[in-house]
């Protein structure tokens, strides 16, 4: 066996490993942001349908920053979650 074979023996399954792990990532980040954004619309469908006094009362209480700060923050959970996750399966020696 030669050494460039040697190498690659080595190197293939964690390059294997590494994409196999990218692809996870992707599709889930994919996902949770096609299910945000669903989330999203429904919640902008709702705020439109509200008489005119509740969304002024309703804008003059911040509800529209809170509303994007708890969405930005199940984003921000779901991405360190899924970073850990990766981490583990990149760090796994099986």
């Amino acid at each position: 066996m030669g050494f460039a074979q040697l190498i690659m023996a080595m190197v293939s399954p964690i390059i294997a490993r590494i994409f196999v792990t990218l692809g996870l990532s992707l599709v889930s980040f994919v996902g949770m942001d096609l299910l945000m954004d669903q989330v999203i619309a429904t919640a902008q469908n709702a705020w439109g349908g509200l008489p005119a006094g509740i969304l002024q009362l309703a804008g003059l209480a911040g509800v529209g920053q809170a509303l994007s700060i708890i969405f930005g923050a199940i984003m921000t959970r779901v991405l360190i979650w899924n970073l850990s996750k990766t981490t583990r399966i990149l760090s796994s020696n099986s």
